[in-house]
């Protein structure tokens, strides 16, 4: 199993469910989550006994959208992969 600070991963059998995990945020997106859930489906992806995936979020929401207080801060660091801190790709 992973070790993810905003995901849970959990392969069985043949599916992996990937479990957003911040639930006092209401699973918020932020760049961290998107970079780690990058990891996860290219983790999935190049696993060949897995052959399915299940996104779901902990707590009372799924996922409540970007994290805007994450969004703005200033932290050269806090770059999307993609260039884009709100567009996700693979």
């Amino acid at each position: 199993m992973a070790d993810y600070e905003t995901l849970i991963y959990e392969p069985r059998d043949r599916i992996c469910l990937v479990t957003l995990n911040r639930p006092e945020k209401l699973n918020a997106w932020t760049l961290l989550m998107e970079r780690e859930f990058i990891d996860a489906v290219t983790r999935i992806a190049n696993d060949r006994a897995l052959k399915a995936m299940i996104v779901t979020g902990a707590g009372r929401g799924f996922c409540a959208g970007a994290d805007l207080k994450a969004a703005g801060r200033d932290d050269s660091s806090n770059t999307s992969p993609s260039g884009d801190p709100y567009m996700l790709q693979p």
